[in-house]
């Protein structure tokens, strides 16, 4: 639980250590589970097998595109991910272990961020910081971090005082949006700007109008900091990215970042119009994009995408509606089942935990937007044994408090 988040940016690879140490927990602890003779509640179930489904989705592609043997190494994690289910239901977290994790990690990450541009040669017009993953990557999953953070907000531990505790997740919520800001993933701040603002909005509701006030300020504070750092060139970033829209609309340039997205869009969403059902497969959809450049429909820059930068249509163009219908379970599943226990519930730590585990997936969702985010190595560790973590904490919440159900 806490090694998940809190590595998960700060070193190589560090998305796999927490996932690696709860995997091998829950294995070398098969007695603890494996002769109790109860099986797991629906929700757990409802989460692995929309996991599951979207995993031999995925699998299935890749065998009939000729992916070779790496096509396994996804649907094999997300396989793994059923006896973390088993042996968190028998050995739940304590959940203060994720918020002192998205703190540390969101630190961690905007350590790393300000290093390297410390470290970037002078020559460099700007700077895009991209962690040991890649900008798209670093800025979202350092800007979930800090959001998934701020889920703590009126649940704090029993020994702690209130006003330090909501101090120490504003600041993690800071440094994760101080990153994001860095790397320049501009999908990312289209998310920023939806989430929070459903944040607000339930803040607002139940009369936490001091807090909305604060998020506001940080805000603010956050993002005229890092552009008052000239080597960023974030105000440049945001002319560029409405000049490319310009250009796309009004003289059909898709020879830039923006237009080539909207390019991609537009052809995937017609490849999707011509096989609804199935789709084209990743094989077939990356013949479709040489042919449609060799007769000048594409721009030949959109040769070097294996995907269109947008998680719905990719999921529509290579495994038609019902890829499609399987990637929004993933998105969904999480969403009824920590949306339930929301509503149900009054304890103030059990909500936290289950609005971390709705923001999960809607921050996927609006992060998909913009970039194929899910297939990636470093998004799919830390969704796939994230959301494990998240209900094992729920079980022992509800445990704890008598509130269990065989449902």
């Amino acid at each position: 639980m806490l090694l998940l988040p809190a590595l998960c940016l700060a070193i190589p690879g560090g998305y796999s250590y927490g996932a690696g140490v709860l995997l091998l927990t829950s294995l070398l602890g098969a007695r603890i589970w494996w002769f109790k003779g109860k099986s797991l509640p629906l929700q757990a179930w409802q989460l692995y097998l929309s996991a599951m489904l979207l995993a031999l989705s995925w699998l299935l592609d890749s065998m009939l595109s000729h992916a070779g043997g790496s096509a396994v190494e996804k649907p094999l994690k997300i396989a793994f991910t059923l006896p973390c289910y088993f042996y968190l239901m028998w050995r739940p977290p304590r959940i203060q272990w994720l918020w002192t994790g998205t703190v540390a990690g969101s630190l961690a990450a905007c350590v790393v961020a300000f290093w390297q541009i410390a470290t970037a040669s002078d020559p460099t017009p700007y700077i895009r910081t991209n962690g040991f993953t890649n900008a798209i990557q670093f800025g979202n999953l350092a800007l979930l971090l800090g959001m998934l953070a701020l889920c703590a907000w009126n649940a704090p531990p029993s020994h702690a005082v209130r006003w330090q505790w909501r101090a120490l997740l504003g600041v993690a919520f800071t440094a994760g949006l101080v990153v994001s800001l860095l790397s320049g993933s501009r999908g990312g701040w289209l998310a920023l700007v939806l989430l929070l603002g459903l944040q607000m909005v339930y803040w607002s509701m139940h009369g936490h109008w001091r807090s909305v006030m604060l998020a506001s300020v940080v805000l603010a504070v956050a993002l005229l900091g890092v552009l008052a750092i000239p080597k960023l060139n974030l105000q440049n970033r945001l002319n560029e990215a409405t000049n490319e829209i310009d250009k796309y609309h009004n003289r059909g340039k898709a020879n830039t970042s923006v237009g080539a997205r909207l390019q991609m869009w537009k052809f995937a969403s017609g490849l999707y119009q011509q096989r609804p059902i199935l789709g084209w497969s990743q094989k077939g959809y990356m013949e479709q994009v040489s042919q449609a450049i060799t007769t000048e429909k594409l721009d030949p820059r959109i040769a070097t995408y294996d995907h269109p930068h947008n998680e719905v249509l990719d999921s529509a163009s290579k495994r038609g509606t019902v890829g499609l219908l399987l990637l929004l379970g993933i998105y969904c599943a999480p969403l009824w089942v920590f949306g339930k226990l929301f509503r149900n519930s009054r304890d103030p730590h059990l909500r936290a935990v289950c609005a971390a585990g709705m923001l999960l997936p809607l921050s996927y969702a609006f992060f998909g937007l913009t970039e194929a985010f899910l297939p990636h190595n470093s998004a799919s560790t830390f969704y796939f044994y994230m959301l494990p973590l998240l209900w094992g904490s729920s079980w022992g919440i509800r445990k704890q408090n008598l509130l269990l159900t065989d449902n």
